[in-house]
């Protein structure tokens, strides 16, 4: 009879470690901006911003030491032009209108062929309710990467 205890409470020991590593994924898996080691009150505006920065990551090196770049409103195939520019540093931040979706192509060229790298991402403003003194908004998302994979 012991041996039909041990193994149901093994059993029920084991159903307990699956319960609580599934509500663990289901936890991290959230897609929450902040975490309690990470969150930084600081990151926050108490008034609403209507602008923020879209944040791009280009391939600057010795073939491209600048690359043009466009800034799409919208889908890159809708052909809504919201920026044009030039890149010189491998990181850029452009203060864009919030809430919306932007598409970035970058031009490069490599030996004599010329290579286009599209990205996209939203750029939202979230309210905080809890974590800080005061209410106050944050920006989720506007991170594109349009650098050349090699």
């Amino acid at each position: 009879m012991t041996a039909v205890h041990d193994l149901i409470g093994k059993s029920s020991g084991l159903k307990r470690g699956i319960f609580f590593l599934v509500l663990l994924l289901a936890v991290i898996s959230c897609e929450r901006r902040f975490d309690f080691f990470e969150f930084d009150c600081e990151d926050c505006y108490q008034e609403k911003p209507e602008y923020g920065p879209l944040i791009i990551y280009f391939s600057i090196d010795d073939e491209n030491d600048f690359v043009l770049y466009t800034i799409y409103k919208g889908d890159f195939e809708d052909c809504v032009v919201e920026y044009a520019d030039t890149a010189f540093f491998k990181e850029e931040h452009i203060d864009v209108p919030v809430d919306e979706y932007y598409s970035v192509e970058a031009r490069y060229v490599s030996g004599g062929d010329t290579i286009y790298v599209v990205d996209g991402d939203r750029f939202n403003l979230k309210r905080e309710n809890s974590e800080c003194d005061k209410k106050c908004y944050y920006f989720k998302g506007g991170i594109i990467d349009v650098r050349l994979r090699k």
